[in-house]
């Protein structure tokens, strides 16, 4: 039998800050899973996408 390790304040606590902070934990979210998917599923066409999406990106917000 497994043993719960997570306390059920910890996981209230969890689920609070995850609620008052859902934009930060949206992007935190979406950064790992373009980091996942750059090192674990990406092949050479896919990264010369993502650096043409990338250089698109910095000059919009460069010239904010």
């Amino acid at each position: 039998m497994t043993e719960k390790k997570t306390s059920e304040a910890q996981k209230r606590a969890t689920q609070a800050y995850r609620e008052k902070n859902r934009e930060k934990t949206r992007k935190q979210s979406a950064k790992s899973s373009a980091k996942t998917y750059i090192n674990n599923y990406c092949d050479l066409e896919d990264l010369n996408e993502l650096k043409e999406l990338i250089a698109a990106r910095e000059q919009v917000l460069r010239n904010e």
